[in-house]
């Protein structure tokens, strides 16, 4: 593989009248005779990268699972009832 400075880039680019990304495509593809293809990077993707350094995340994340192996996950209906529970429970601690 063949590495080029900046410098050069520039030093190769700079008779050459480029107006837009597809030109630049186009100049690369012709002075260094290789292929060229643009990867767009979709907004909408996770960095994954980002997710697993976030400590914070993993934490929770092997909290769930441990919720789940034990039994504490809820379907809608039942967090529903769980959460009334929690919250009778609180307003009789309240009214001691």
């Amino acid at each position: 593989m063949k590495y080029i400075t900046t410098n050069q880039l520039l030093e190769k680019f700079r008779h050459k009248e480029i107006l837009g990304i597809s030109d630049l495509v186009q100049v690369i593809k012709d002075e260094f005779n290789v292929n060229v293809w643009i990867e767009e990077e979709n907004e909408d993707s996770i960095d994954i990268e980002s997710l697993a350094d976030d400590t914070n995340l993993i934490h929770q994340i092997e909290h769930s699972r441990d919720d789940r192996k034990s039994g504490r996950v809820y379907d809608h209906q039942a967090g529903l009832e769980y959460l009334r529970e929690r919250i009778k429970e609180f307003e009789r601690g309240q009214n001691v």
